[in-house]
């Protein structure tokens, strides 16, 4: 998990849930508007230290100028592993895990940890190699803060991973166009189930395909059939909350 996350909504979201989390803020020292007034009175709620800073000291700490004035350093948290995350959710009803197979752009990868946020997703697994890194600026910020609250575990090997999970009485469902995929609003989920979204350009990996249970696609009704991997993964994630209240 990142140690430096910027931001104004990303912040004030860590502030409100987790605020021991955050070391230190730091402002930009010119800024005097109202959001800048309220992350100092809710700092100083909290006993967080504040620190001043100019617009270029704060560009140089995160190596752009998109901060908003306003930049955070916090505490690295241990990272849990799969079979500790196992631990805590197989007594779940309704338990549901996201792998990401090959989600190297971080503005998407830092999009689908906040989706699945939204939607209650127990944890979300990554491969060690062809991903953006979760430790990374630009993640965070997209997720909106998201980043912090969701369980993210890195594994060596996907297709050794969803055998694991398959023995754990995990269904695998993965999209694809494929031939022989079900139309998503025909697939019924089940209580305990793993969606694997692959890469932007390519999808999933023939061997991640192969060790799913069911492919499903997404209907479409446009000219064009493909969707951004973080909105696939909105509209998958919702219909299986969807239908597990049901």
């Amino acid at each position: 998990m990142t140690n430096i996350i910027y931001g104004f909504h990303s912040i004030t979201s860590l502030i409100k849930h987790e605020a021991t989390a955050i070391n230190i803020i730091y402002l930009d020292h010119k800024r005097k508007d109202k959001r800048q007034q309220d992350i100092i009175a809710i700092a100083k709620q909290n006993n967080i230290q504040i620190e001043l800073l100019t617009d270029e000291q704060l560009t140089k700490l995160i190596g752009s100028d998109k901060h908003q004035g306003i930049i955070a350093r916090i505490n690295k948290t241990s990272k849990q592993s799969l079979e500790q995350i196992l631990f805590t959710i197989n007594p779940k009803k309704n338990a549901l895990i996201l792998i990401l197979d090959g989600i190297t752009d971080p503005q998407n990868l830092g999009a689908i940890i906040r989706t699945a946020d939204c939607f209650n997703v127990d944890a979300i697994i990554l491969p060690k190699n062809n991903s953006a890194n979760v430790d990374n600026a630009i993640v965070s910020k997209t997720s909106s803060g998201a980043i912090n609250f969701i369980p993210i575990i890195t594994v060596n090997n996907i297709s050794q991973t969803i055998e694991n999970l398959k023995k754990n009485d995990f269904w695998i469902a993965g999209t694809s166009l494929s031939p022989n995929s079900i139309n998503l609003f025909n697939f019924k989920p089940q209580s305990k189930l793993v969606w694997v979204m692959g890469s932007e350009s390519t999808g999933m990996r023939r061997l991640t395909t192969e060790s799913c249970d069911y492919l499903v696609t997404i209907p479409t009704s446009g000219t064009t059939q493909s969707l951004n991997v973080s909105v696939a993964t909105g509209i998958v994630l919702a219909y299986t909350r969807f239908m597990h209240q049901k």
